[in-house]
């Protein structure tokens, strides 16, 4: 995924969804804030998807965008990405407050993307391989503060199995960072 094309999946959720905020979260949504990221790290170059939450969340509009902008669209045979619409239940694993904290993405209007360190809470609970590399190049150069981020973490309501497991995830990526940096 590149910024551009990012931009080009903003810009027509957008405008099928005209009365809903659009908010990118997943990996994706770092671009809105490092649009560079896919010329310095390989993280993104398998990356097909960005994912989106409409808000407020509509069904129907949902299904609409799923089937026109999604992976099994006319829009991804064309261009080789595409939007993965997803409902608001994975506002549970961001930080309470990332609304506060959301990245206009410049150039299309009502889309927002997480914070990078908001994203990085979320990633730690995904856990997986692909997640801690791409957190341990942001760690490593710089892009995420590692304090910031194990604060937002400590600050996102959980069950105790998640806070044990997303503070190994954090503390794996913060290792494999030290050998980045």
């Amino acid at each position: 995924m590149r910024f551009s094309s990012l931009k080009h999946l903003a810009d027509n959720v957008s405008a099928l969804a005209p009365d809903a905020r659009v908010i990118v979260f997943g990996s994706s949504s770092a671009l809105c804030s490092h649009p560079e990221l896919p010329d310095v790290t390989d993280s993104y170059q398998h990356t097909l998807d960005a994912d989106f939450i409409i808000d407020p969340w509509d069904e129907a509009l949902g299904r609409m965008l799923s089937e026109t902008l999604g992976r099994d669209s006319e829009f991804f045979v064309q261009f080789k990405y595409y939007a993965d619409i997803v409902r608001p239940a994975a506002f549970d694993c961001f930080p309470p407050d990332f609304r506060d904290r959301l990245v206009p993405l410049e150039g299309c209007p009502r889309v927002f993307a997480l914070d990078p360190h908001d994203m990085a809470v979320a990633k730690l609970f995904a856990g997986r391989p692909k997640d801690v590399r791409l957190l341990a190049f942001l760690l490593g150069t710089k892009r995420l503060d590692e304090q910031k981020v194990r604060k937002l973490l400590w600050d996102t309501p959980m069950e105790e199995k998640w806070i044990v497991r997303t503070n190994q995830v954090l503390d794996q990526a913060v290792a494999e960072a030290k050998l980045i940096a």
